[in-house]
């Protein structure tokens, strides 16, 4: 009996499920084919679709160590489209509501583009500029963006003054002209950013965003307001984990309507669009390739209030790959701190200072330094600062600065000299202060002499005239053979871009229109006449000569890996340039010289380092600057002396002092290098690569 009734409730629940499935496949039906919108209902409803561009991620760059440089953050820009605004007066009333709702937040929104300003004095308004509708360059006349946005608005001619300009945008856009004129310039300033990149003859392609990296009660504000054309839209801007190496690192901006127009071709064939944000310089720009990811697409369906209905990924973006660096950016902030603490109490602020380290074996950058800096975290908002600045923080001095060597190249003429068998280790000359060369007489620093002296006494000592000697042994054509074989003013292969320098010679002076006689070779061989190198060429120069004779290629680039790092995209193994052939007497010789600088200068800055047991090699180099009684204070050094690791070169610009007075910031920088805790620091980050 019990087992009847189960079954009749069984049965009825299963007709009841049954009869529930069919009503709700019934509704379906009904829905999706009865009455299933079609086009005509859809456009019925006032729907429409547009194709937007999914901006791709850009990888991130580390540190040789793993340690995150630059990577992204996702920040929330408000963004006016003013076709969506309705009319000329409603889009004004927008903008009127917007820059309310910034004051009362106590928000700045982006308002320079419009090149209009109010002379409170004259009570009239005025161009910002003197040819604010036409632009003459090299014979060509170019409209400027107000004046194709006046042709397209019907604002008049390119004889239309400030004042009647604004007159006549008042009357579009149905301003008051009563209002105060400064709130004129607010909002028609606004309007005039928003119409340049309006409608199918849009004048800028970038988007225009009204506010930038807006935080939630702002967004939540805008919303409520439920104002036509105004969007927040998510996007990504680089973040940086570190203010040092910023002249190194490079900035990312949108490509310039200049450089769009003369290599439109080339971006195109790339894939880039104009409103593209790309690398702008440094590591950025060099590692464009690795680093740009590829941007999606998506299809926006909107209502006819601007009210998303729905979004499709129609391509997914790509995200961009990451670059590890060479540069170790802890070694990186040692060498900054040192030419900012000792430059200026050197030269009296007259002049900047740079510092390069490299890797003897495979060259390496592990650290590249220019004085004065900036953070590239604050670059936009330093910007005017930076680029006023006399002291040009902006300018790369580690691959963009030339100075004379000065004594340092004397390490390259006694290699000249004993390679190509002029002199052998055991030649001598004596230094009586001063040396005959037909008509000139050529001096010694050393007013005293240096009395007999061989290749490694006269390293040690810098003796002139025993360069003197040589010079006239080996000739220009010799000297100017073996600093190219050292990398001296030829590319040093770097990535980014970088000075090639100057060997002085007779080629170089036909060049600049000067006479080049024999007596310029005395100049040449101790580091003065004509010669100009830059720091990373001097620093790969001593690594040269310090590992045998192997000249590598420098570069910063170390390895590209998946943005998710799960994939080698390239490894960058060391690559070698060429060989200076230096026989082991040669080496020994002039190593021995080097060696023994610290001591007969008398130098006491290695003192800490000498009591780690760590001796360095070093050769100072003073270059007069005319007869302003100011030098450019040249060091190239390595270490440890025994087992050589590491070069470096420092320069200080405008120095009253010779360059052995500098000493202090290499050996700074050796000192960190050599610590305890960046031993220990290094061997951690090893073992924590990222995989």
């Amino acid at each position: 009996m019990e087992g009847k009734k189960f079954l009749t409730r069984t049965l009825c629940i299963a007709v009841a499920l049954v009869l529930v499935c069919v009503y709700f496949f019934y509704l379906l039906y009904d829905a999706q084919v009865v009455n299933a919108i079609t086009d005509s209902a859809s456009t019925d409803l006032s729907l429409t679709s547009t194709t937007e561009t999914v901006e791709a991620a850009r990888g991130n760059i580390y540190d040789r160590y793993g340690r995150v440089l630059v990577t992204n953050t996702t920040v929330y820009n408000v963004e006016l489209d003013i076709d969506s605004m309705g009319s000329e007066a409603e889009q004004a009333a927008t903008v009127v509501k917007l820059i309310s709702l910034c004051e009362e937040q106590g928000l700045e929104w982006n308002n320079s583009e419009f090149p209009v300003e109010y002379d409170a004095d004259s009570g009239s308004f005025a161009f910002t500029t003197d040819t604010p509708y036409v632009v003459v360059s090299n014979g060509t006349y170019t409209a400027t963006r107000l004046n194709t946005l006046c042709q397209n608005m019907g604002w008049g001619t390119t004889g239309t003054s400030a004042n009647t300009l604004i007159r006549q945008m008042c009357n579009t856009f149905s301003i008051d002209a009563s209002l105060d004129p400064e709130r004129k310039l607010e909002i028609l300033g606004v309007l005039y950013s928003a119409l340049l990149r309006s409608g199918v003859d849009q004048i800028i392609w970038t988007d225009y965003y009204f506010l930038e990296d807006v935080d939630f009660s702002f967004i939540s504000v805008v919303k409520e307001e439920g104002l036509d054309g105004v969007n927040i839209v998510a996007t990504t801007e680089r973040s940086y984990n570190t203010d040092y190496a910023g002249v190194l690192l490079g900035q990312v901006g949108a490509i310039s309507a200049e450089s769009w127009s003369e290599n439109k071709e080339t971006y195109l064939a790339e894939g880039y669009s104009m409103d593209s944000i790309i690398g702008l310089s440094g590591v950025e720009s060099a590692f464009e390739e690795y680093l740009r990811g590829t941007d999606g697409t998506k299809t926006v369906t909107k209502d006819s209030d601007g009210n998303i209905v729905s979004e499709e990924y129609t391509e997914e973006p790509q995200a961009g790959n990451n670059v590890t660096l060479t540069i170790d950016i802890k070694l990186q902030e040692a060498a900054e701190e040192a030419l900012e603490k000792y430059t200026e109490s050197i030269n009296d602020g007259a002049g900047g200072s740079a510092a390069v380290v490299v890797d003897i074996d495979t060259g390496e950058i592990l650290a590249s330094a220019s004085w004065p800096t900036f953070s590239a975290a604050t670059y936009t908002e330093d910007y005017e600062e930076l680029a006023a600045d006399e002291l040009l923080p902006l300018y790369n001095r580690a691959l963009l600065g030339t100075y004379a060597p000065g004594s340092t190249y004397k390490i390259c003429s006694a290699v000249a000299g004993l390679s190509s068998g002029a002199i052998t280790t055991s030649t001598t000359f004596e230094c009586n202060y001063s040396f005959q060369y037909y008509d000139w007489v050529y001096r010694c620093w050393y007013k005293r002499g240096h009395g007999t002296e061989n290749v490694a006494d006269a390293v040690r000592d810098s003796c002139n005239v025993f360069f003197y000697n040589l010079a006239d042994l080996v000739g220009i054509d010799t000297l100017t053979d073996y600093a190219l074989q050292f990398g001296l003013g030829v590319s040093t292969g770097v990535e980014l871009t970088e000075s090639t320098g100057v060997n002085a010679g007779p080629e170089y002076s036909e060049s600049v229109g000067a006479t080049w006689t024999l007596g310029n070779v005395m100049s040449a061989v101790i580091g003065q006449s004509d010669n100009q190198f830059t720091p990373l060429q001097l620093a790969n120069y001593i690594a040269t000569f310090i590992n045998g004779g192997t000249r590598y290629s420098a570069h910063f680039l170390k390895s590209v890996k998946s943005y998710d790092n799960s994939e080698i995209v390239t490894s960058v193994e060391p690559t070698v340039l060429n060989e200076v052939d230096i026989s082991d007497d040669a080496y020994a010789a002039i190593k021995k010289g080097v060696g023994e600088v610290i001591d007969a200068d008398n130098i006491t800055d290695f003192d800490t380092l000498r009591s780690w047991g760590i001796d360095v090699g070093l050769k100072t180099g003073t270059a007069q600057l005319g007869s302003t009684g100011l030098y450019n204070a040249v060091i190239v050094a390595f270490a440890p002396y025994d087992d050589p690791e590491i070069a470096i070169c420092t320069v200080v610009e405008k120095s009253p002092s010779q360059g052995a007075d500098t000493a202090m910031i290499a050996a700074a920088i050796l000192e960190y290098y050599f610590s305890d805790d960046a031993t220990l620091e290094r061997v951690n980050a090893e073992n924590a690569l990222i995989n």
